[in-house]
């Protein structure tokens, strides 16, 4: 087991070193300038090994284009302890297209991590958290959350 984990450290090491030399210099968000600040929004905890978070990031890419029309942003959260600039190289490796926070930057939003993943979070425009979603989500169960909650309209469910 210690050998699994020299080994996780030695890579997250390396790839740390490697965004270092890249040069990435990012900004880190405050509560107030996060993406989706004073929208609705669906927050979705992922992490690079789990198989039912990469399931759903192509749902969530559609799913964040289509909404982000009616007011409700979608914003990802690495569920990993990770760098910001290792974040986001790991969210390009998984072609995550919406915003992506590492956990520092989420706490500022009153959120703790999830004892499971995938948990998705939907808050109101005020941040309140209205609803905690386990497990993998489909579009179609994040939508109907978002109507139940208000942030929708229900269009007759076609």
């Amino acid at each position: 087991m210690n050998a699994l984990k020299t080994g996780v450290k030695r890579h997250t090491a390396l790839r740390l070193l490697l965004v270092t030399v890249v040069g990435f210099s990012l900004p880190a968000f405050s509560a107030d300038e996060a993406p989706g600040a004073g929208k609705w929004r669906v927050v979705n905890y992922w992490s690079e090994w789990c198989a039912p978070c990469r399931i759903e990031i192509p749902m969530l890419n559609v799913l964040s284009q289509e909404l982000s029309a009616q007011g409700v942003a979608v914003v990802g959260v690495n569920f990993d302890e990770d760098p910001r600039a290792l974040t986001l190289e790991i969210a390009e490796e998984l072609e995550i297209e919406f915003p992506v926070l590492t956990n520092e930057e989420v706490a500022r939003l009153g959120l703790r991590p999830p004892d499971v993943l995938p948990t998705t979070y939907l808050l109101a425009p005020d941040g309140e958290v209205v609803a905690k979603l386990i497990g993998m989500q489909t579009d179609a169960e994040i939508r109907e959350q978002l109507v139940m909650k208000g942030a929708l309209l229900d269009e007759g469910g076609d």
